[in-house]
């Protein structure tokens, strides 16, 4: 049932945007009671978060793959990375419009949205620390995982909202894996 009703919520979003979703929106394309839906959920935006978070943690699975592959340069997984989330990007929007975006905004200083957001980062340093030369500095490498985080969701939201052809978001994937990696000074 819990799944139920974040698919129930992703349909009320699409349909209706995140200013109008309720509670008793979302149990009713559920196809439950309000009370059904409170049982698993106090309020829509923990419904919200729940949501956010499956697409978060689902993605974040297939990004922490790419990243501690060892088959691979670091300038190729970055580019796997880019795009992975250009296209995940992309099916976002179509699956959920506009408010594929305002949930970030929505949930922005929500404490558990935070902690996915630290987790992320934690991985992203982890990675440029073990992919730099030798020598690099403690704040090159904060910064060039802020940069290549900052850098690949800022495009990837841009584009996503385009809805290019995949062989556009392919190329755009490439182009900016390649600048961060030149920028950077990562292999």
């Amino acid at each position: 049932m819990r799944d139920d009703i974040l698919d129930a919520c992703i349909r009320v979003l699409n349909r209706q945007g995140i200013r109008r979703l309720t509670t008793s929106r979302i149990a009713e394309a559920a196809g439950v009671s309000v009370g059904s839906l409170y049982q698993y959920f106090p309020n829509k935006e923990a419904v919200l978060f729940a949501v956010h978070s499956r697409r978060i943690e689902t993605a974040w699975s297939e990004v922490q793959v790419i990243l501690d592959s060892r088959d691979a340069s670091a300038r190729e997984r970055i580019r796997r990375v880019a795009m992975f989330f250009f296209l995940a990007e992309s099916d976002d929007v179509k699956v959920l419009g506009e408010a594929a975006h305002q949930i970030e905004h929505y949930l922005g200083d929500d404490v558990q949205h935070r902690e996915l957001y630290w987790q992320v980062e934690r991985g992203f340093r982890r990675f440029v620390r073990e992919a730099m030369p030798p020598g690099a500095s403690r704040s090159h490498i904060e910064f060039s995982s802020q940069l290549i985080m900052t850098v690949i969701d800022g495009v990837g939201r841009n584009i996503a909202t385009q809805q290019l052809p995949e062989s556009t978001l392919v190329k755009w994937a490439s182009v900016v894996a390649d600048m961060l990696a030149d920028f950077t000074g990562l292999p």
